[in-house]
């Protein structure tokens, strides 16, 4: 009787604490900030068809012939710093391992950089999203 009344006394504890830790936590402030929407978003130069086209000049479709995948979506999000740099390059949806591992290979290997978002006359970092979808038949 006494172990049962000692681990619902335990239980009960750590519950009640649980619950408040959750409602007192600090929200996490971001180290740079990053505008979702800025008045001027990113530019890249030659517009979205030329980012669109260098991307797709680095990804490599032969693996994946190879491994009979022939069609398939994506879809990635970077952040466009204030400087113009893709940085925190991440494959946020896909449907083969494959595809992701190209798909952020081929991101990463544009080097070209962008024109920064601005925000009140301010160069500001943003958040970009780039879809994949292919068909090779």
């Amino acid at each position: 009787m006494a172990k049962s009344f000692l681990f619902i006394l335990i239980f009960w504890v750590a519950y009640t604490n649980a619950q408040s830790d959750s409602t007192t936590a600090p929200k996490a402030q971001p180290t740079s900030p990053v505008e979702s929407a800025p008045r001027k978003t990113p530019e890249f130069p030659g517009g979205h068809k030329a980012f669109v086209t260098k991307v797709l000049k680095n990804f490599r479709t032969s693996p994946l012939v190879k491994a009979e995948i022939m069609r398939a979506k994506a879809s990635a999000n970077f952040i466009v710093d204030t400087e113009g740099n893709m940085v925190d390059i991440k494959i946020e949806s896909y449907e083969h391992t494959m595809v992701r591992d190209e798909f952020l290979r081929a991101l990463k290997m544009v080097k070209t950089k962008w024109i920064p978002a601005e925000q009140d006359g301010k160069k500001v970092s943003s958040v970009m999203r780039q879809p994949l979808v292919f068909n090779l038949r």
